[in-house]
């Protein structure tokens, strides 16, 4: 139908223009119990937020790295998913606590 978009696509345009929902999502992806999740809640942020190719800069991770760290098929070391999250929490000038 004409005029609609796909979820991905809202949640990526409200990650890119809503700070209050991108903090929160943040949140809830670390508060998520599925692995597989978590990676597609943080591929979204960084889809709508830095780009692979600038949050390879700031994490000192090559970007073909960060794409199979997030990738669905990703087996990552928490170390390198714990880079990620220490970049996108520092961006997002907040704490995210988890509950």
């Amino acid at each position: 139908m004409k005029g609609l978009r796909d979820h991905k696509s809202a949640i990526v345009e409200r990650l890119k223009n809503d700070e209050r929902f991108r903090k929160a999502y943040l949140s809830e992806a670390l508060n998520e119990d599925e692995p597989a999740v978590v990676l597609s809640m943080l591929r979204d942020i960084v889809d709508a937020t830095r780009g692979f190719t600038k949050l390879a800069k700031e994490t000192g991770l090559a970007r073909q790295s960060l794409y199979k760290v997030l990738s669905d098929k990703g087996n990552p070391e928490f170390g390198s998913v714990w880079k990620i999250v220490r970049i996108l929490r520092k961006k997002n000038q907040t704490l995210v606590y988890a509950r």
